[in-house]
């Protein structure tokens, strides 16, 4: 299991120059902007997110045909992908904390700039990024990379013709929405939401990856 997740880290590690290109070019956006929460999120939540292209990269190697040859069961095949997600959070929040306080350390932004909120906002960025996790591995272990796309896709459609028919249903019926309000509460409980959130759908996801997995073949 341990040689998985190190080959896991690897692949990640091949792609750090485009990792810093990115943050270059964030950290840019952010100056010009004079608020950077942008600087701050965009290194790593790409960067945990970057755990969905191990699965393309062990598709395109075959690589499952040849780790089904070693002495692991499917579940600790799969269990090392979650722990390796779990290891990709923990650099990533580190990360970006580092970046937080280089920020304020180098080039002192004020308030506007750079505040304690974007922390709470950047980890619940991360937390949203678990979620999109979460439902891509169990789809992925389901139809493999190249169908996944598909059905993921439709997944977003889906939702995002949800939300087209609410604001339509909304404005047709002058529905008023207390936006101030609705910020008030995410600010305030919205961390302590998606932080449950997290922890149901990755326990899905993992029930849904195990189900799948033990039934497909190579």
């Amino acid at each position: 299991m341990k040689g998985l997740i190190i080959k896991d880290l690897l692949f990640i590690k091949s792609t750090w120059k485009n990792m810093i290109i990115l943050f270059i070019g964030s950290l840019l956006i952010s100056i010009a902007l004079g608020n950077y929460l942008l600087a701050i999120c965009t290194l790593p939540v790409m960067l945990l997110s970057s755990g969905i292209n191990t699965f393309q990269t062990d598709e395109f190697y075959n690589t499952e045909s040849y780790t089904l040859s070693y002495p692991l069961s499917r579940k600790e095949i799969i269990l090392s992908k979650y722990l390796f997600t779990i290891i990709l959070l923990l650099i990533s929040s580190y990360i970006g904390l580092m970046i937080y306080y280089l920020v304020g350390i180098t080039i002192h932004p004020g308030y506007n700039g750079l505040n304690i909120y974007m922390i709470k906002y950047f980890f619940m960025l991360e937390a949203g990024a678990l979620i999109v996790d979460s439902i891509f591995y169990p789809v992925i272990y389901k139809y493999g990379c190249e169908k996944s796309r598909l059905v993921l896709m439709s997944i977003v459609m889906l939702f995002l013709g949800i939300g087209a028919i609410a604001s339509v249903y909304i404005n047709t019926e002058h529905i008023q929405l207390d936006l101030a309000g609705a910020l008030n509460f995410v600010q305030t409980y919205g961390i302590y939401i998606i932080g449950i959130l997290v922890i149901i759908f990755m326990i899905i996801s993992y029930i849904l990856s195990n189900i799948f997995y033990k039934h497909k073949d190579y």
